[in-house]
């Protein structure tokens, strides 16, 4: 397992970004998958830094693996407030622009482009794994 912590910082996602897309080109992903998972793996990160630390500042730790079935398995850990992306409902996306509530949209795209998508909170942590079939 290859592990990353940076601090909780916009400055830092192009770092995390990159870390994430070269585990999966390193496991054999090809470019359409390595791009569903950078963008998945960045709304996850972006809305850590935006959200989890109100009060100050924090980290973000990621770490990745290959499964027994060969699916890359990315696990992101924050000890921000507890907020579980699962329990979203999805957004009505058939409804206009003008009819939409804000938000919500980048969890849902993360649904959509992942195999697998879990959370738990463990020990005061933050812990959302995403999993990429090959």
């Amino acid at each position: 397992m290859k592990k990353l912590v940076v601090p909780a910082k916009l400055e830092n996602l192009d770092k995390a970004s990159d870390f994430i897309t070269r585990g999966g080109k390193s496991l054999g992903f090809d470019e359409k998958k390595l791009s569903q998972i950078k963008l998945a793996a960045e709304e996850v990160i972006v809305n850590i830094i935006n959200y989890a630390y109100p009060k100050g500042e924090g980290e973000i730790e990621i770490s990745y693996s290959q499964r027994d079935d060969g699916a890359f398995k990315i696990e992101i850990i924050d000890r921000g407030i507890p907020f579980d992306p699962l329990s979203l409902p999805d957004p009505d996306v058939g409804a206009s622009l003008e009819e939409r509530k804000i938000g919500g949209l980048g969890i849902y795209l993360v649904r959509r482009v992942m195999d697998e998508m879990n959370y738990k909170r463990e020990d005061g942590k933050n812990v959302l794994t995403l999993v990429k079939n090959p």
